[in-house]
């Protein structure tokens, strides 16, 4: 800017410095080379081993093929599957047991110990 106020135009304009292109050095790119592959492994193996996996979990349930683990068709048919395990209601089992709280007055303790009991004794034990 000149005294008079105006814009001395015949002065050089800084240019930003610009480069051309991706410049990587060797270990850079070896890195990177390095990463996809490893990213197109896991996206290959992905399915594989997914299905390796779900065929050694499914295959506790005792239906078709060994499971491999060397255990009896007995213990196998016994795992818990979805939609075969139900509520204990047979004597023995949690069903049996009476919830207490720490915020049950004497009264109520006294009637849940009496409930168990009668339970217990109406199943026979």
């Amino acid at each position: 800017m000149s005294t008079d106020g105006k814009v001395d135009d015949s002065a050089p304009v800084p240019r930003i410095p610009r480069s051309r292109g991706f410049k990587l050095s060797m270990p850079e790119l070896v890195r990177l080379l390095m990463t996809a592959a490893l990213l197109v492994m896991i996206v290959m193996t992905q399915r594989p081993c997914a299905e390796a996996v779900s065929g050694f979990v499914t295959g506790f349930d005792g239906s078709g093929e060994t499971t491999g683990s060397g255990g009896s068709a007995d213990a196998a048919r016994q795992m818990p599957r979805p939609g075969t395990v139900d509520l204990p209601s047979s004597a023995g089992s949690a069903a049996d047991y009476e919830r207490l709280t720490p915020d049950m007055t004497e009264a109520e303790i006294k009637a849940a110990i009496e409930r168990a009991k009668a339970k217990q004794a109406g199943s026979g034990h």
